[in-house]
């Protein structure tokens, strides 16, 4: 079934100019790895349904396999701190196994939760450990665990902030416009949501991000997404992927874009870099939904890379 981790998205700090994600159960900065980047978007996600905080523990020592020594992804525990969920975490590219429910349930032997959640972020697996047994149970919905009405994480502006969407430059105008951006970019529910990896990439701003892809032709897409830069700068970022060939990335710098002055662009392609002021092609400023955006700078790489 689809994950319960939908519309939520992880917390980020910046350590000596490298972003790393907020751990906010152990309290310290992580790799951004892809699995840890599930495990943090599953926490977002108990919490939003009201699990609190304080009975959620993870990488959780249960003792030794062979030369192994086992940890949990995480345990969620009752208000008597009886284990209640044991939760095992895979990376989005990972599919869910057979090997993967041994390997949760032969955790829980040492654990002991009646109910166990199998997931990589895009599906989720729920099992029961039925009473007096060890037998494990494949659930058709998700047990009457969490709060189930509220299908969206309600994030304030600053809330954005911490997951890396926007940074401390932002001026009021420009603080405006992202509180009705941001919800309409992140938590629609048609939208494609992905985290995309570069190894490198044309400037010095880290494009490791989660992006909205639309398709804007056959073998043609856009992802877009607005980040926070090591010093609070903002930036939007689409890509331009053509027969899934990254074929042209625009950096938008929003701060200085908002202060109306030149040179605030960047368009990154083979016939090299072009920086100019955004506004003689698109008032992004007086554009009212996603998709306006999407098919005017679809316009835009057209007329400047194709």
């Amino acid at each position: 079934m689809a994950s319960i981790t939908e519309h939520t998205y992880p917390q980020i700090v910046w350590r000596n100019r490298t972003k790393k994600l907020w751990n906010p159960i152990q309290r310290k900065a992580l790799k951004n790895r892809p699995e840890e980047r599930v495990r943090l978007r599953i926490i977002e996600a108990l919490v939003q349904a009201g699990w609190s905080q304080h009975r959620i523990s993870t990488e959780e020592a249960i003792g030794e396999l062979g030369d192994t020594s086992m940890r949990t992804d995480i345990i969620c525990y009752t208000q008597q701190f009886e284990p209640r969920l044991l939760i095992e975490c895979k990376a989005e590219h990972v599919p869910i196994s057979a090997k993967t429910a041994e390997q949760v349930a032969r955790y829980n032997q040492k654990v002991g939760a009646p109910y166990l959640l199998m997931t990589n972020g895009v599906s989720d697996y729920w099992y029961a450990i039925e009473n007096g047994s060890k037998k494990v149970r494949e659930l058709d919905s998700r047990p009457d665990l969490l709060d189930t009405e509220q299908t969206k994480p309600q994030y304030s502006l600053d809330d954005w902030k911490a997951r890396g969407f926007w940074g401390d430059k932002a001026s009021p105008d420009l603080r405006g416009w992202l509180e009705d951006l941001l919800p309409a970019l992140w938590l629609d529910d048609d939208a494609s949501i992905r985290f995309l990896s570069f190894s490198n990439g044309p400037s010095d701003v880290d494009l490791n991000h989660y992006y909205r892809v639309s398709s804007v032709a056959k073998d043609r897409r856009l992802a877009i997404t607005t980040i926070n830069t090591a010093f609070g700068g903002n930036r939007m970022i689409i890509i331009l992927n053509e027969e899934d060939e990254n074929k042209a990335v625009l950096e938008i710098n929003l701060d200085v874009l908002f202060e109306d002055k030149k040179g605030n662009t960047s368009l990154y392609s083979r016939k090299g870099i072009r920086t100019f002021h955004l506004s003689k092609h698109i008032d992004l400023m007086s554009v009212d939904t996603v998709q306006e955006i999407v098919e005017q700078v679809d316009q835009l790489f057209a007329e400047h890379v194709d």
